[in-house]
């Protein structure tokens, strides 16, 4: 169904809802070898804050409700697309025995960065998005003004944080299929559709807010049908890349600027002894549970985030 057919006032609502009036530029740089599709809200002479989504999302996911208070508490916001989705460069010669890395999509960032004129920013990351943002942190201290990592880990396949015997070996046989075997699985292959992303994101819902149904069939059409961003190989491509990268845990305590680690208590895709297990190699860090929350950011518990945000960069 194209959007096209819904009544214009509730395409123009929603229009508005996926794109803040605040916006002040948007397209394609050359970034590392690729060209990275951002957007930047704001005034561009305020501090910046970089916002880096995680495995298989678009830019879109920071949403309007997450945004515009960081705006209007005067700072300047780009949100961006990795590569492997949205409007980035789609990898069609990538090669399951040559990856790229996280170091690779960090790099896609300080390009995107140096592009934009902006010397150092506040990154925010959210899952695969915090991994980055972790990387930015520890590879470029000198851009990095404060890093937030939310619902994220120091190595997603850390077997000794797993909590049963079946995890375990779950985490040690991942990454293993991965570099070696070509996997024809429900994950691998991926249908991209409208129905498909909900029952993904229904699954993430935590136990404290009710997942938001409408929105986000609204933002999946939006992403898939409308902008076309929707990479069946993201998951693969970006799962490599995560595996690639292994383990930052030694790396951590290298990261000088402030930081604050957010996770959801509730957080089935990544449990919360992950962030109980990297929060304290971060030499200066805040450790801050989201009691209830899931693999998300509900709209609901947004004020306690941007709280807590803003504590950190002022």
């Amino acid at each position: 169904m194209s959007l096209n057919n819904y009544p214009f006032t509730l395409y123009l609502s929603f229009f508005m809802s996926i794109h803040p009036f605040s916006l002040h530029q948007q397209g394609k740089v050359p970034s590392n070898g690729i060209e990275i599709y951002h957007q930047a809200f704001g005034d561009p002479q305020n501090p910046a804050i970089l916002l880096t989504m995680g495995l298989d999302a678009q830019c879109t996911i920071w949403s309007p409700s997450f945004i515009n208070p960081l705006v209007e508490a005067g700072f300047y916001v780009i949100r961006y697309d990795n590569r492997d989705i949205g409007l980035s460069t789609w990898i069609e010669d990538w090669q399951r025995s040559q990856p790229y890395s996280l170091e690779d999509m960090a790099k896609d960032a300080i390009g995107l960065l140096d592009v934009l004129g902006i010397e150092k920013a506040h990154v925010v990351g959210a899952s695969m998005g915090g991994m980055i943002s972790q990387r930015l942190a520890i590879s470029y201290p000198e851009r990095v003004l404060s890093l937030t990592s939310i619902m994220s880990s120091g190595y997603s396949f850390q077997v000794n944080v797993q909590p049963t015997f079946l995890g375990m070996l779950q985490a040690a046989a991942i990454p293993f299929l991965v570099r070696n075997v070509e996997l024809k699985t429900k994950f691998t292959h991926f249908e991209v559709t409208v129905g498909n992303y909900l029952s993904v994101y229904r699954r993430l819902a935590g136990t404290a807010y009710p997942f938001n149904e409408a929105y986000f069939k609204e933002l999946f059409h939006h992403n898939i049908i409308e902008r076309k961003g929707q990479n069946p190989k993201a998951k693969i491509q970006q799962l490599s890349a995560i595996i690639a990268s292994g383990s930052r845990l030694r790396e951590l305590p290298k990261i000088k600027a402030p930081s604050l680690v957010l996770h959801g208590t509730a957080d089935t895709l990544v449990p919360p002894v992950h962030a109980k297990t990297y929060a304290p190699y971060i030499p200066e860090h805040k450790l801050v549970w989201l009691e209830g929350v899931g693999h998300e950011i509900p709209r609901a518990i947004i004020p306690q985030v941007h709280q807590e945000m803003l504590e950190l960069m002022s």
